[in-house]
């Protein structure tokens, strides 16, 4: 588990308060989705995803989904106007890269 000490920049903000079990998880999320993709592999997933959709699967679409890094620049966005929470059960391995401390 990430060290708890080191929570992302602006963590005490309004917008990013969470609770100690709300943290515990935002950290097991990093660890568990934080997972750089190549460009293959994204295109697989777009796929595969678009397969569970017209199969009415939902749920494993969505899963498969947000394995899928978001774009730095819009998880940044994100972070400042709508707050960690809206952002932490999405790969975020391009914007920590891109904003290290951030996230």
């Amino acid at each position: 588990m990430t060290d708890m000490s080191h929570k992302p920049n602006g963590w005490d903000s309004p917008l990013n308060q969470m609770t100690e079990e709300e943290w515990k998880e935002y950290f097991r999320l990093r660890e568990e989705l934080d997972v750089e993709m190549s460009d293959e592999e994204i295109d697989r997933a777009y796929i595969k995803s678009d397969e569970l959709l017209e199969a009415h699967k939902e749920n494993e679409a969505y899963a498969l989904l947000k394995k899928i890094p978001l774009q730095a620049r819009l998880v940044f966005k994100l972070k400042k106007t709508e707050g960690l929470k809206e952002v932490m059960n999405f790969n975020l391995s391009l914007a920590k890269k891109e904003f290290p401390g951030e996230f």
